[in-house]
């Protein structure tokens, strides 16, 4: 809907200017329509981005006052279209809100606008943007040229002193037809007036909690970098003598279940002979030998070796879930004499979604191809640092927990690449479906669990 605003001046301006207010306030729309119209301006107003554009079409106005909040197409989206258009990137947009922050005022001026005009604006402050975009003359020049017909001017000034003034009759809109109507009516917009004001005190407070939200979230993520930090060092690596001592006890392990199996065949002896005749020329494997490892930990190692713990593409590798999981596999390791280290290899996929920050993020339909999705990545996982994959109660269970800190075992957490997926994705081609990515997406985003045994500390465990 769009009003025109009458022309305050007459006929006396042989080139009126002409703005256009675009607000979805009936009360800021007058507001500001009649202080343009006092300087000579011819006004027209709309109630949303959308009819801006509209209106724009057929009209070229000589400057735009955006508000910021609105439904639909908001004030910076309304900017930015006018800006993308050719036919009407050169027309001054003069943004005016209740915010005024440094931040909001430089993503107005990136987007295109002059300036920045609180909701409140003073009539000095108005008349100071108008003149800055050459819509309006500067009073003191209108003085000087004045003062050449200084004399006839002050006789028509005295006489128009001498001549009584007219009785002034009760101020009342056009179309009123008194001054209860006239107050009913002012009621009414200072009670528009006073909701887009909460309407603004609302937003205001909705991007502060955004903004300390995120500042939170960065604290955090520093304070749980700097606890990695703090955590003991990892021992110098024992991968050659894990890799032979695991082969070692697999070898005897599996020899002793077929000899178990086939006690009745005389082969069972010639495969006893062949299984213990290289065991004496291999290296000797740390104290922790087969023999003195207990069947219950073999099938705890057994399982830690083969599991890997998937999550979904909203959730961090190591959240409160996977803390209650790992929390028992410590206590059973630890019960059967275990003593080594527990790595936890975080992987993260990247998924193919649709949405964004502020809106939130959702999978796509299956049939969707993965060429036409809003965002590939993994959003509550954005980096490979270690720290990003990790809750704060994981954090808090790894650095409190006695089994791990002086303990038999110790814990290192790695953030594996996603450059090097454990499963290749496919092409990012339109032949691709966001079902198909996804499912690989889902197979990468996953925690692989190893152990490592190593040599029991002097006064743990014993």
């Amino acid at each position: 809907m769009m009003d025109s605003g009458e022309n305050a001046t007459g006929s006396a301006m042989p080139q009126q200017k002409h703005a256009l207010v675009v607000d979805d306030s009936k009360a800021a729309r007058l507001v500001l329509r009649r202080m343009l119209e006092k300087y000579g301006l011819r006004v027209d107003t709309v109630e949303s981005g959308a009819e801006a554009l509209e209106y724009l079409r057929q009209h070229r106005p000589d400057v735009v006052f955006m508000d910021h909040m609105m439904p639909g197409m908001d004030g910076f989206e309304a900017v930015r279209a006018i800006k993308d258009n050719p036919d009407t990137a050169t027309i001054p947009v003069m943004m005016y809100t209740s915010k005024g922050s440094d931040l909001y005022l430089g993503q107005a001026r990136a987007l295109g606008a002059v300036g920045v005009l609180p909701k409140t604006v003073a009539p000095a402050e108005l008349f100071e943007s108008l003149r800055r975009i050459g819509l309006v003359e500067d009073r003191r020049s209108h003085k000087r040229e004045s003062t050449e017909d200084m004399p006839s001017e002050r006789a028509e000034d005295v006489r128009r002193r001498s001549t009584p003034p007219p009785p002034v009759s009760a101020f009342t809109e056009p179309g009123m037809r008194d001054q209860g109507e006239l107050d009913e009516h002012l009621r009414k917009l200072l009670d528009e007036q006073r909701v887009e004001l909460r309407k603004d005190l609302l937003l205001g407070m909705e991007s502060v909690s955004k903004h300390t939200a995120g500042r939170l979230d960065r604290e955090l993520d520093e304070k749980l970098e700097a606890l990695q930090r703090k955590l003991p060092s990892p021992a110098p690596s024992m991968f050659p003598v894990i890799l032979l001592s695991t082969l070692l006890f697999g070898s005897l392990a599996w020899n002793y279940s077929l000899q178990q199996r086939e006690a009745p065949q005389p082969q069972a002896a010639t495969v006893v002979e062949k299984a213990s005749a290289p065991a004496a020329v291999v290296p000797e494997p740390p104290p922790q030998t087969a023999a003195s490892i207990p069947a219950s930990l073999w099938q705890t190692i057994a399982w830690a070796m083969n599991r890997s713990l998937q999550y979904d593409y909203d959730q961090i590798a190591l959240d409160e879930q996977r803390v209650d999981l790992i929390d028992k596999l410590v206590e059973q390791l630890a019960g059967e004499g275990f003593h080594g280290k527990l790595v936890l290899e975080t992987h993260a996929g990247e998924f193919c979604l649709l949405g964004g920050q502020e809106s939130g993020f959702r999978l796509p339909p299956p049939e969707l191809t993965v060429d036409k999705c809003d965002f590939i990545g993994n959003p509550v996982q954005p980096t490979d640092s270690a720290a990003a994959h990790q809750s704060l109660r994981f954090a808090n269970f790894s650095a409190s927990n006695p089994l791990l800190n002086g303990g038999p075992i110790t814990l290192e957490v790695i953030a594996a690449s996603r450059s090097d997926p454990l499963f290749p994705y496919p092409p990012r081609t339109a032949d691709t479906t966001a079902q198909q990515w996804n499912r690989v997406a889902a197979q990468n985003n996953r925690v692989l669990v190893q152990l490592e045994p190593g040599t029991p500390r002097e006064g743990v465990g014993e």
